[in-house]
């Protein structure tokens, strides 16, 4: 296979990555609370009490541009974005690699298209998630070993253990081995393992006065907890056969089969360390921590790595030349077959994403509506629908703890208090509208777009 120089795909990927943000420049609530995060991290007042559970590379990548009125949330998602589109190159890259000369251009594009319609890389990638990032980190870590350059391995891998714990033990494993191989620089090799977890709780130190603050956010029973299955573990490993579509397991138990037949160590090798990282999560899940489907979303790639991999290697097999392009387009349409189901699904999350855009710019508006930033602070904390806390948070220049989001509003129980400024969007993307209990009295103030804004006072 020709490759391109690799620092011109970066950049290509970078290039479109930002072009998708004009498109629908949607962040999810994590996205806004980082940004949040950043600009306290640069103005030495972090306070990470509220909101989603903390995690220091997304802040540490922002609060460069958080002083930059804008700029750190679209920055962010055009990385995002193009993390997204550079990771379908790193998994190509490295099934081929796996794969060998003869089959590396099928491992390439089964690959890359296989981890394109995964559940979860493009609908992290929409709403600027840092999934895409670490899945960046750990394929780039597995092409520099396969080059023969470990410690520079270990570096990304120390990198994704700023976005997920999960990569601590990983690393630590991968570091016991490594430093064998580079006995002069054990120093570096034990700061590397030693510094993400020490990051993540200085910081989460700093900001919520305690080291168990993240953890415990981390722990919160939301309704799609794999917590909350009756088997934790076993949900845990359900859902990364949801993660991915059916013909990437089934090549990738392919890519097992040869591997065992010719005794290929680095592919076995990958295929622990895939199993190993879902035990993690699942260890995790059990002992009551969330398990989300998108955690997963590093041993999706990895399966894809795979896919590729047992592709390539099952064209290979076949020998004549007409049955190769036969097979080619067989096990081509059964992905694409699939594949088809999630690029619908996806496109269908677009809409909503613009959607959300939309409904996130009518906020600014709708601030200005109810007299601006200092008439709704002095009123009280404000209240609003609980995916748009960290948006409003972002917008009013306020802690997250400052902005009440109202997590399962009733009637009965409102879930927040007055006085309060409160804005109502639609529930579809903002989620459930706050609920006006008893002996709370409302006065509407204005409306904006999808936005009505009301004072509500006792």
């Amino acid at each position: 296979m020709v490759r391109p120089d690799e620092r011109i795909v970066i950049a290509c990927c970078l290039l479109l990555g930002a072009a998708t943000v004009l498109i629908a420049p949607a962040l999810g609530y994590d996205a806004w609370a980082w940004m949040v995060w950043a600009r306290e991290l640069t103005d030495l007042s972090l306070d990470t009490t509220g909101g989603p559970s903390w995690k220091p590379l997304p802040v540490l990548v922002s609060a460069p541009f958080a002083w930059i009125d804008g700029l750190a949330p679209f920055l962010w998602l055009a990385l995002i974005r193009g993390a997204a589109l550079y990771a379908l190159w790193l998994a190509g890259r490295c099934a081929a690699r796996l794969a060998g000369p003869a089959a590396a251009a099928a491992a390439f594009w089964f690959a890359a298209f296989g981890l394109l319609v995964s559940t979860d890389l493009p609908r992290t990638a929409l709403y600027g998630s840092s999934e895409p990032l670490l899945v960046v980190f750990v394929l780039g870590a597995l092409l520099l070993e396969l080059r023969g350059k470990p410690l520079s391995a270990l570096s990304l891998l120390a990198l994704a253990g700023l976005i997920r714990p999960e990569l601590w033990l990983l690393a630590l494993v991968y570091a016991i081995w490594c430093a064998k191989r580079v006995s002069g620089r054990r120093p570096l090799v034990a700061a590397l393992v030693i510094a993400p977890p020490l990051l993540w709780m200085i910081f989460d130190w700093v900001g919520s006065g305690g080291l168990a603050q993240g953890a415990a956010t981390a722990q919160g029973q939301t309704p799609t907890s794999a917590a909350r299955a009756a088997i934790p573990a076993l949900e845990v490993v359900s859902r990364l056969g949801d993660s991915v579509v059916l013909p990437v397991l089934l090549l990738a138990l392919a890519a097992l089969l040869f591997a065992w037949r010719r005794r290929n160590r680095e592919v076995l090798v990958l295929a622990l360390l895939l199993v190993g990282w879902v035990a993690v999560v699942a260890v995790m899940a059990q002992l009551g921590f969330t398990g989300a489907r998108r955690y997963l979303v590093g041993p999706a790639a990895l399966s894809c790595v795979l896919a590729g991999v047992g592709a390539g290697w099952l064209i290979a097999a076949v020998p004549l030349r007409s049955a190769k392009y036969a097979a080619s387009g067989a096990l081509a349409i059964l992905m694409l077959g699939f594949g088809l189901f999630v690029l619908r699904s996806d496109a269908r999350l677009l809409s909503v994403a613009r959607l959300d855009a939309q409904q996130s710019e009518q906020l600014s508006g709708a601030i200005d509506a109810a007299g601006g930033r200092e008439a709704v602070v002095a009123v009280g904390k404000p209240a609003i629908n609980p995916y748009e806390q960290t948006g409003l948070a972002w917008k009013l220049n306020l802690p997250l703890s400052e902005v009440q989001a109202t997590w399962g509003s009733t009637e009965a129980r409102p879930n927040w208090q007055p006085p309060a400024v409160v804005f109502v969007a639609p529930s579809r993307v903002a989620g459930p509208k706050p609920a006006f209990g008893p002996g709370v009295r409302s006065r509407k103030l204005s409306s904006y777009g999808r936005w009505q804004v009301f004072r509500a006072y006792r």
